[in-house]
């Protein structure tokens, strides 16, 4: 369990109400471990985000595709998560019961009505940035959170049979055109067009979402990769010919590969 998840679930008896939970109001000191605890675990999320990504580039590569949309929709999972926690907000469960919570002193755990810390999250980011630039469209006119978490239901428990060979919609233009000059087009995009257009999305919108989430990261200071990471992330951004140099120049930008 991430460690701010577990030190503030650690600050309610196993089972107790969800207004006792709401009622409760952090201490200076609690705020702080809570603070500490989310920080550290915002450069592991973050981590997490960039390597379940790339493992979806390599699925993609080998014709595994029902996973890979999988693994690209948990990467806007970690990133997401990541995001909250470099802003000091904490998603956690009590006996089932899903909440969110600030980490300032006289702050109180709000109730979140979406059902697992997935949908919290997600749905969490989406309520707490109504401006950001990952929330400003739609998707196949559903917000873009739904469109992905529709994505991810779908391919973990929509189908009895796994799509192989078959990619569908949304890597025919990568299948098309190659994941090399696909990956330059997403990272060139400015005007946000293929980060929520349906038949780019599943990769330009976790890859756009990466790169906005590092942005954050780098600027509270929190990211931080051990050589060794580094190594492990540089040797995965390849596709079938080698390495992809604009994924890796981007890595670099976000202090993920020297």
């Amino acid at each position: 369990m991430p460690r701010a998840d577990s030190y503030v679930s650690g600050l309610f008896a196993p089972r107790v109400s969800k207004t006792t939970v709401r009622s409760r109001v952090l201490t200076p000191l609690e705020a702080t471990s809570l603070s500490n605890g989310l920080r550290a675990d915002a450069a592991d999320f973050y981590y997490s985000g960039w390597v379940s990504f790339l493992d979806a580039l390599r699925g993609i590569n080998l014709g595994f595709y029902t996973w890979s949309k999988v693994k690209l929709y948990y990467s806007v999972f970690y990133a997401f998560r990541a995001s909250l926690a470099t802003d000091d907000i904490c998603a956690f469960h009590v006996d089932g019961s899903q909440f969110l919570v600030t980490a300032r002193p006289g702050a109180n755990p709000v109730s979140c009505l979406d059902r697992g810390t997935h949908k919290t999250v997600l749905k969490g980011f989406q309520r707490t940035n109504p401006a950001h630039p990952l929330m400003s469209q739609q998707i196949a006119l559903q917000d873009s959170v739904d469109w992905l978490i529709e994505r991810r239901e779908s391919a973990n428990y929509g189908q009895a049979r796994f799509s192989e060979p078959t990619c569908g919609p949304e890597f025919d233009f990568v299948l098309e055109n190659g994941l090399r000059q696909a990956i330059v087009a997403y990272l060139q995009d400015t005007s946000l067009v293929y980060v929520f257009d349906p038949d780019h999305a599943m990769i330009a919108y976790p890859l756009r979402s990466l790169s906005l989430v590092g942005n954050q990261l780098a600027a509270a200071g929190v990211t931080s990769v051990e050589e060794d990471e580094q190594r492990f992330l540089r040797s995965v951004a390849r596709d079938r010919t080698g390495p992809l140099p604009p994924l890796l120049t981007e890595m670099r930008r976000l202090n993920l590969a020297s």
